[in-house]
């Protein structure tokens, strides 16, 4: 039973790292607009890495989308009424709180390692533009989540195998019944024309 519930958190744990990182991006954007200034920055607080970062957040949360339609898929190729998915304002919130985990971890590391004091990150805007970042992109990918779910589910429904009827026993089969053959006596005799076949309805 927790290894279950362990798989079935993984996929929401690599698309909260790939929305992490995504978040990271924006602050800065957002909290250093000048280029030249915020690559300089991101060089003075241990960015090195943050090629590496991008790429491997990528093929976590495709590789972790993919796990949630899949999941989703099977669920309605299933017979029975549709399976509730995850609450939206449930699934925002875990997000954005393992994002906002991963925001406030990777940038004590970074400073940490640029031989910067990790309560620096106190003292800028850099934590506060980053936390509301992370927050409405947890809210923007809890809503792509449960539109795509529930579109994969829908999709397997429509693909569902259709159980066959079952004919009741004992049921009579539409055939050709023939004529009583006493007319073939009677025609014989010249008494009467033989009347037509009888078909049963």
């Amino acid at each position: 039973m927790r290894w279950r519930r362990f798989a079935h958190r993984l996929p929401l744990t690599g698309v909260a790292v790939a929305g992490a990182v995504v978040g990271h991006m924006v602050a800065y954007v957002l909290a250093v607009p000048s280029p030249t200034v915020r690559v300089a920055l991101l060089g003075a607080t241990g960015h090195a890495y943050w090629t590496q970062a991008i790429a491997a957040a990528s093929v976590l949360g495709l590789a972790s989308l993919a796990a949630t339609l899949r999941r989703r898929f099977r669920a309605g190729l299933l017979s029975g009424p549709p399976q509730p998915g995850e609450h939206l304002g449930r699934l925002a919130v875990q997000l954005a709180g393992f994002q906002v985990a991963i925001y406030l971890v990777q940038e004590a590391l970074e400073r940490l390692e640029a031989g910067i004091p990790a309560h620096a990150l106190l003292d800028g805007r850099l934590l506060v533009i980053g936390v509301a970042v992370q927050s409405a992109i947890a809210l923007a990918l809890a809503v792509l989540l449960a539109a795509a779910g529930r579109v994969a589910e829908a999709a397997g429904r429509a693909l569902r195998p259709r159980p066959r009827r079952a004919e009741p026993a004992g049921r009579p089969r539409a055939g050709r019944v023939v004529a009583w053959p006493s007319w073939l006596l009677a025609a014989g005799r010249g008494s009467r024309a033989p009347p037509r076949s009888l078909v049963t309805p």
